[in-house]
Parts: structure tokens; sequence; C-alpha cells
């Protein structure tokens, strides 16, 4: 009898009927071919769309839900089949482990507004594979929880998670793009409170404050534009009930092609309130000063801008010293392929600087 396990190459082909599906699945999605079971999905181009969708196709076949959260640790097919065959998902909570890594201290990532973490897979590739990096998603997305009020009461939240990973005596070295800059910058603030030792506080495009909008539909403005692609009436999906209106989108979204079929109108409407949660927590904050230094990674296409502002973003003016590194792109290309590449080499760069000047003790 053929031991079938031991013909089957480590780079490619399932070795059993729900990694044959999956690799299947992997390769409509990103439209390639040469799928191996222990790929990572976003090393080969998978984005946040393309993780929903993944998911969606996930809970099809194999009637398995699954979380950003566990896509982020169960990223290649081998890894994604174990979750399957158990059945269920773990539920680590908010952490995730994008990357082991090999040594050095941890870099852990602050979400957006969106909630989401799956902005940061590219980055932390970017970084190296080296570099040991997690993540932290905003309580709220998942059914039955409650989302936090306030950045203070995230910022501890956050601190509460990340203890259990970080290992003893190392730097906390906290990254965030946009809102998640303000998140890192109150969390390294509380950190060196407790007399921790903070290395890098990267701001990724963040402003120092954010004015309330005088637009109640923003959050939904910014997920039709952002993430659905759609140009719809505000004010006739402002006259429709939350359920209906999450429906409608979905409808709508699946009709244009930037949503799969199945997609569930319950993870949509979450995904619209978290938004308008962390919009609410934003603009209720009041930023008290830090004693320590910011590192501003600045776009240098600042078209969007609408205005003039400073170099620093206004960090200067609280922080006891604010570093300003530009990058290429907008404040949405930033992070996209072809310039997310700089990013990371940059955030590397200051994680490197800081681990050689900032003292053992």
């Amino acid at each position: 009898m053929v031991n079938r396990e031991s013909t089957v190459p480590s780079t490619g082909l399932g070795r059993d009927g729900i990694e044959l599906q999956l690799s299947d699945v992997w390769r409509r999605l990103l439209n390639r071919t040469d799928i191996g079971i222990h790929d990572d999905f976003f090393s080969l181009g998978g984005h946040s769309l393309l993780a929903i969708r993944l998911t969606v196709e996930v809970r099809r076949l194999f009637q398995v839900d699954l979380s950003a959260a566990d896509l982020l640790s169960a990223a290649t097919v081998a890894e994604l089949a174990e979750i399957v065959r158990r059945g269920t998902a773990d539920r680590p909570g908010q952490l995730v482990r994008i990357q082991a890594g090999s040594g050095g201290s941890p870099v852990y990532a602050l979400p957006p507004v969106s909630g989401t973490v799956l902005l940061y897979p590219p980055i932390a590739r970017a970084m190296g594979r080296d570099q040991p990096f997690w993540a932290v998603q905003s309580v709220g997305l998942l059914p039955g929880e409650e989302p936090l009020s306030s950045i203070e009461e995230i910022s501890e939240a956050f601190i509460e998670q990340l203890s259990t990973v970080h290992p003893e005596g190392a730097e906390w070295n906290l990254i965030g793009y946009s809102m998640g800059g303000l998140l890192a910058y109150e969390t390294a603030r509380r950190l060196r409170e407790r007399g921790e030792r903070v290395g890098l506080v990267g701001l990724l495009d963040t402003r120092i404050t954010v004015e309330p909008s005088g637009d109640p539909d923003f959050a939904l403005r910014a997920l039709l534009w952002r993430g659905l692609k759609l140009d719809l009436d505000i004010d006739w999906l402002r006259g429709l009930d939350p359920d209906t209106r999450a429906a409608e989108l979905v409808r709508r979204a699946v009709a244009a092609g930037t949503m799969p079929a199945d997609f569930d109108a319950d993870r949509l409407r979450r995904m619209i309130d978290m938004y308008q949660f962390n919009l609410d927590a934003l603009a209720a904050y009041r930023i008290k000063p830090y004693d320590g230094t910011v590192t501003v990674f600045r776009v240098t296409d600042r078209s969007l801008e609408g205005g003039t502002l400073p170099d620093d973003l206004g960090w200067g003016d609280v922080a006891a010293r604010a570093v300003v590194c530009d990058v290429p792109g907008d404040h949405f290309t930033m992070v996209e392929p072809g310039q997310v590449e700089v990013l990371g080499r940059r955030l590397r760069e200051q994680v490197d600087l800081l681990d050689t000047v900032t003292p053992l003790t």
C-alpha cells in the first residue's frame, strides 16, 4: 500500500479533500495556479476584501465560521485545513499573531477606525520575516461583543491582551495606521506611566486630533467608498432601518462584485457600527502629553489633505520629541502594494535604530 502523504510535495498538492478544496478556492480568489499548501495567503496577493470572500467560501463549503483574526493566524492552506478539520475556529480574543519572527522585540499593531487588522500582514512582511509581529482588533466585530466606548478604555484592554504575549523585559514597539496611531500613542503613554520600556511609537499618517464630523453619515460613507465601492444616495439609505439598509447594501455590493454572494448582512451591520463607535471614541478623546519620542510616517502625496498641515501633524506639541519619516503614497495608498514595501522598510529601520540606542535598564 502506497503512503500517499509521503509522495505529496511539501510545496503544493493537497493531502486530503479539505486541502484540495481550499487550494482550489485560493486559486480562484487569487487568480493563480502556483498555490502551495504552505504558501501565505497575503504574500500571494491576498488583501482584506479577498479575505472576506475566503471566509465566506469556507463557511459555504465546510459550515465553519472564521473571523479575520482566524485567517491571520492560519494564513496557509495547511493551517486553515486544521481549523476546518476541528469543525470550529479558535477564538483567541482580539489578539492575532501575524508572524512569529525569529527574535528581537515584537511590533504590536493597533487597529484603524474599521476595527480590523487585515491591512497589517503586508506591512509585517515588508518589515522582514524575522520580525515578530502581532495585531489587535477592536472589540465588537464578532457576534455578541459590545464595543468599548473610549480610547482610554480601548487602550487598557489592548495592554491586557498584549501583556499575555509580551516577552519579559522587552521593549514595547507600537504602531497604528490612521486612528490606530492615536491608540498606539495612548497605549505607549500608559505603558510609560507604569515604568515600561517603550521603543517605537509609529504613527502611520495619523493626525493629532480628529474633529467631530458634522456629517452623521461619515461612517457609512467611508464604508461605501473605501470598502464596497458603491455610489448611493445617502439620504435614501438613511431612511432605511438598520436591518433593511444592511441587506440592501449586501445586495448591491454583490451585484457590483465587491462582496461575495452569501456575505452575511449581520456582519456588514457590525462593520458599520464599528466605524461609528470608533469615530465617537475619537471625537471624545482628549490627548495628554507623552514624555517620549513618536515617529510620524508622513505621506509624500498630500493632495487629499485639503489644507496645509505641519510636517509632524502636530505631534511635537504633545510628545517630548517627534521624528518625521517620509513614505510614498497618499493616506490610502501608503499601505497598498507598490508603496507598502517602502513603509515596511522604514518601520524596520526605526525599530532597529531604537534597539541600538535604547538602554537595557
